[in-house]
């Protein structure tokens, strides 16, 4: 916790209470102090054990986000935690942020062949949204996974991966 101020210990504390009810007003407060700083530990909230308020109010708080800041966190901790059943709203809340996550496109083309079908449509829609800012690098990084992953894409979802393909090629 050393790279922590002191509030944002003391939510720390807060959340590791698990007492619900102090730990919607930590939320309300971390949502209106803007700190993306903390947002690694509210991801590790969300997981079946969690009270369904609480993760669907961490959920509902990454949709608002506004700061640049969060892309990486965000990215970072999609790339490497599996959030089962709750992926598909995590990956929305991302698009819905109207965030650029242009730099993390192989990020979300993994999570588009990995997820299943609702995963994979979320993923999709970051993508496109992302694309406008994306750098030649970035996109070729995609294409070049999509199509070395198309082995791996489930028939419920190919004709999906072949218009995400269509997407990114055509940019």
């Amino acid at each position: 916790m050393e790279n922590y101020n002191p509030i944002e210990k003391k939510w720390i504390t807060a959340i590791e209470g698990a007492d619900p009810e102090s730990l919607i007003t930590t939320l309300y407060e971390i949502r209106n102090s803007g700190s993306v700083k903390i947002l690694p530990v509210l991801f590790n909230l969300i997981h079946k054990k969690t009270d369904p308020g609480i993760r669907n109010e961490i959920i509902d708080m990454l949709s608002e986000i506004r700061s640049q800041d969060a892309v990486p966190l965000i990215a970072s901790s999609l790339d490497k935690n599996d959030y089962g059943d709750y992926m598909p709203a995590f990956i929305a809340a991302c698009w819905q942020s109207g965030l650029d996550f242009s730099k993390y496109l192989r990020v979300f083309a993994g999570l588009f062949v990995q997820g299943d079908y609702k995963t994979a449509l979320e993923a999709f829609t970051v993508i496109e949204e992302s694309i406008p800012n994306a750098s030649e690098n970035d996109l070729m990084d995609c294409i070049r996974f999509l199509r070395d992953a198309e082995c791996m894409v489930t028939d419920e979802k190919l004709p999906l991966y072949r218009e995400l393909r269509k997407v990114v090629e055509s940019s």
